[in-house]
């Protein structure tokens, strides 16, 4: 009977590599941050990334290659400040490529459903039935009626918190899911 513990213990640890193997995209290894007091937020996101990781097929669109996951948050509510906020379907991942190739990479992939336009240097692609008159009035939507738009926002700036959890890294890409 005293195998029953140690086999138990190793079928859990078989489950959460099988869980993590399964995870939309590979998650960053906090420990390069963990000692930073300036990453503090970054160590928020690995908090995140403890309580839920999204599945391979979630967003329903490919991660980029080699990017790896930094932060994630499912649907619901969230507490901050003494205010409830509903979260959205979302993912952070940071790459070495530049904006470009990724954006070229995810026009690619998704195909004329998703459109291409650029605001402030960042690049957004999005969803929708018509295409927007500009960036500026698809940043508005996007931050007016949040979750009301799938998109992904590809940015060429890091912070030096985001080179040090993933070395190399130059390029954040942010993909974001309505409500579910």
């Amino acid at each position: 009977m005293k195998r029953w513990p140690l086999m138990m213990s190793v079928f859990w640890v078989f489950l959460s590599v099988v869980a993590f193997a399964a995870s939309y995209a590979p998650v960053a290894d906090f420990s390069r941050v963990a000692n930073n007091p300036q990453c503090r937020l970054i160590n928020m996101h690995e908090a995140f990334l403890k309580t839920w990781t999204p599945p391979s097929s979630f967003f329903m669109v490919p991660p980029y290659p080699n990017a790896v996951l930094t932060s994630a948050i499912p649907s619901g509510k969230a507490q901050a400040h003494g205010q409830s906020y509903q979260t959205l379907p979302s993912a952070v991942l940071l790459s070495s490529d530049p904006p470009n190739k990724i954006g070229e990479f995810y026009k690619g992939r998704l195909g004329e459903t998703w459109r291409l336009i650029e605001h402030r240097d960042i690049l957004y692609l999005y969803r929708a039935p018509q295409p927007f008159a500009s960036g500026e009035a698809l940043f508005e939507q996007v931050m007016n009626k949040p979750g009301s738009l799938p998109h992904i926002a590809v940015e060429g700036q890091v912070s030096p918190c985001d080179q040090q959890l993933v070395p190399g890294a130059r390029t954040r890409i942010t993909i974001v899911s309505p409500p579910r």
